[in-house]
């Protein structure tokens, strides 16, 4: 008796705490006032949650570009913050809380509780919402080529976006069915198993049109793609500076990656940003001037500045930790790197050269017309083989014969030939699987930038990529195969034997959902016959 009443105890403390939170009723169940509002709440609820699940997964598709959005937001502000990290823990505690209510929704409806939301549960879902929506808009307005990288991360990941919805609909039978069952309405009746039976046969045979480039025939399997060292080796080394690219040696990349503007003087050097803000100790040396142009400065005072310091304070990809006492004292004594420096280097180790060149802004600069011509000249002047020099089409302008060109964009095979053009070089998302196979059987290579996670290096693997633009060379070189490939009929295997079993779980499910119902209207029936008989 005392064990049974312990048990009936606790289920009504497990009751009011699911309908305290959900709706702010602590003391009694909520009644059912307004069955269609309820229904339209828990309909926005479910929305809300499929929204921030999205969500979710573009955020940890972005990952990649972490990065980007921290130096773009940098150039605007002018204050360092891992602002991925903040939009990443927001996003994490909206997902938490809609969770939290999709399953308490869930458990009052298997508990055949009415759901009753409270009023400021409304507004907090509309809220988050809202916000989603605009980070979604705002990554689509000024981050268009993001959006592209989530819409390749969904095929990529297709398969297994696949296994986890057909997991979920399985699940949500129990439900549904039991709404079926003991929904009153006939239309109701016919409807919702209508709906549901068209999801999950459109989930069944989904797969039919699902193309991944790591479902291949290992056989099939390229090499891995070459590695260029965006900036050298970043997060083992500040970047675009000596250290860097010596760490990009040891990384085992065949090509160093860098950008290169002209200083006052008319000394190339290594700097992406158009200020030394970000990447020096520039507001400790030259505090007035912290924001000019880095065209503006002399190779004299460019020298003054510490280039490295900035890395051990920021610790811009939380990867200080990993170096030791003596490379944390190296990087803290990095200056700007000249071009020159950059060849010498690459000459001793015999690795390709690839550069943005950017030309200074103010056409008062002395060498506003010849920066090309600095530049060549500075060439010319090294010791490096002139075959490892990868050049732009930016930089054409009096081209020695025997630079190797490359071109920024997607052209048509036999005009690159005409061109004596055998490599593209672009954004990882501005080309399809199709396009870089195309290439491939017209003996143009493809490189691809900034790849800087496992999945995205893994797919462009099995896509038969041949080299890529990365950040994160140190990691992809201890990569002996893609982090996942299956063949097409292992994946053919799977796919049916997982429709299967999901297709009889719904079927038992079914089975015993109506067993309970009839068991249940006939307990009913002797109760009202046992009451009428009294």
């Amino acid at each position: 008796m005392m064990e049974r009443l312990t048990m009936l105890q606790l289920k009504k403390l497990c009751l009011v705490c699911v309908t305290g939170i959900y709706g702010c009723q602590w003391r009694n169940y909520p009644p059912q006032l307004n069955k269609k509002g309820t229904c339209i709440w828990c309909l926005i609820l479910c929305c809300a949650f499929g929204i921030c699940v999205f969500w979710f997964y573009c955020w940890w598709a972005l990952r990649n570009d972490y990065s980007n959005l921290n130096e773009h937001l940098f150039a605007k502000m002018h204050r360092w913050l891992d602002w991925s990290v903040i939009l990443l823990i927001l996003t994490a505690t909206i997902f938490s809380y809609l969770l939290l209510f999709m399953i308490l929704s869930l458990c009052q409806l298997a508990l055949r509780i009415p759901l009753s939301l409270h009023w400021i549960n409304k507004v907090l879902i509309l809220i988050c919402v809202l916000l989603i929506l605009i980070l979604m808009i705002v990554i689509r307005i000024k981050w268009k080529e993001e959006w592209d990288t989530i819409s390749l991360s969904i095929q990529v990941t297709a398969p297994f976006l696949h296994l986890g919805a057909v997991v979920a609909v399985t699940i949500m039978a129990w439900f549904i069915i039991d709404q079926h069952f003991e929904s009153k309405r006939r239309s109701l009746q016919v409807i919702i198993p209508m709906f549901y039976l068209g999801v999950v046969i459109f989930l069944y045979f989904i797969p039919l049109a699902i193309s991944s480039p790591c479902i291949i025939e290992r056989k099939d399997l390229p090499p891995r793609p070459a590695m260029m060292g965006h900036r050298g080796a970043p997060m083992l080394a500040p970047e675009n500076t000596l250290m860097s690219f010596e760490e990009t040696v040891k990384c085992e990349a065949s090509t160093f990656e860098s950008d290169v503007q002209i200083s006052f003087d008319g000394v190339p050097f290594l700097m992406h940003d158009s200020t030394f803000e970000r990447t020096t100790d520039i507001t400790d040396v030259f505090p007035k001037w912290a924001r000019n142009d880095v065209a503006s400065f002399t190779w004299t005072e460019i020298q003054k500045l510490n280039a490295g310091k900035w890395f051990l304070q920021k610790d811009p990809y939380y990867t200080v930790r990993l170096l030791s006492e003596e490379a944390q004292k190296n990087a803290s004594e990095q200056r700007v790197c000249s071009l020159a420096q950059l060849l010498a280097l690459a000459a001793r180790n015999k690795k390709y050269v690839i550069f943005d060149l950017r030309p200074p802004k103010n056409t008062s600069h002395p060498y506003y017309n010849v920066s090309h011509k600095i530049v060549v000249e500075t060439i010319l002047n090294s010791s490096i083989d002139h075959n490892l020099i990868l050049w732009l089409p930016d930089n054409k302008n009096s081209t020695p014969k025997d630079f190797q060109k490359i071109v920024g964009e997607k052209l048509d095979p036999e005009t690159l030939k005409r061109q004596n053009i055998h490599t593209i070089n672009i954004r990882y998302s501005n080309i399809s699987f199709m396009e870089i196979r195309n290439y491939a059987e017209k003996n143009i290579s493809t490189n691809l930038y900034v790849v800087n996670e496992r999945w995205l290096f893994s797919t462009l693997w099995c896509a038969k990529v041949n080299s890529v633009t990365t950040n994160a060379c140190h990691i992809f070189k201890n990569m002996q195969e893609p982090i996942w490939h299956i063949t097409p009929g292992a994946y053919k295997a799977i796919w049916i034997v997982i429709d299967l079993v999901s297709f009889l779980l719904i079927g038992l499910i079914y089975f015993i959902q109506r067993s309970r119902c009839r068991n249940m209207q006939v307990g009913i029936g002797q109760e009202n016959t046992e009451i009428t008989i009294l």
